[in-house]
């Protein structure tokens, strides 16, 4: 089952007839927000709905292509690579965020949370953060972070469906807006 949705930013022509890329809603975490709500709004009810969205999700955020596990190689460099929709680092919690692509990172946790029992996802994360250290040098606390968050979305995908995901992602992932941040402020006063 292939959702529209999922599919990569289409061609369109302008006025001059040449191809152009129509963008994905927008940057950053409202962006991410919009392609997963529209995502999750098109999933048929059951299983096989939440399992064909895992799928298709964590190809288009992630690119996790199960398709290409018999080729290693290809597999664990598309995981580290660039996944075919991307949305960039605004509006996401600045205490999660590492790299330019947080999405990609988060969306990895979030399929190995959804198939993997928590004890086996935790662990898959920290071999991946572990191999991440040895590969770059440093320690990714934030990426840590971001991938117990994934964890823990997988899973209430798994028990509730993939329509809890944008609220969850808007929940936990977005930066608190400067009127939050000012309500905060004013309740602290």
């Amino acid at each position: 089952m292939r959702l529209n949705s999922f599919r990569p930013a289409k061609k369109a022509k302008d006025s001059t007839n040449s191809p152009k890329e129509v963008p994905w809603p927008g940057d950053g975490v409202d962006g991410f927000i919009a392609a997963v709500s529209r995502m999750a709004a098109q999933v048929p009810p059951g299983s096989a709905g939440q399992r064909s969205f895992i799928l298709e999700a964590s190809d288009a955020f992630a690119f996790i292509r199960l398709q290409d596990m018999g080729h290693p190689l290809r597999f664990l460099k598309q995981m580290a690579g660039k996944p075919p929709q991307q949305f960039g680092p605004d509006g996401f919690r600045a205490d999660v965020v590492d790299d330019q692509n947080p999405a990609r990172h988060y969306m990895a946790f979030v399929f190995l949370g959804f198939w993997l029992p928590k004890w086996l996802a935790v662990m898959g994360l920290w071999l991946w953060e572990v191999a991440g250290s040895v590969r770059y040098g440093y320690w990714a606390s934030k990426d840590m972070q971001m991938g117990y968050i994934g964890i823990r979305h997988g899973r209430a995908v798994r028990n509730s469906g993939p329509t809890v995901l944008p609220g969850l992602i808007a929940a936990e992932l977005a930066a608190p807006s400067e009127k939050e941040n000012e309500k905060r402020d004013n309740r602290e006063r």
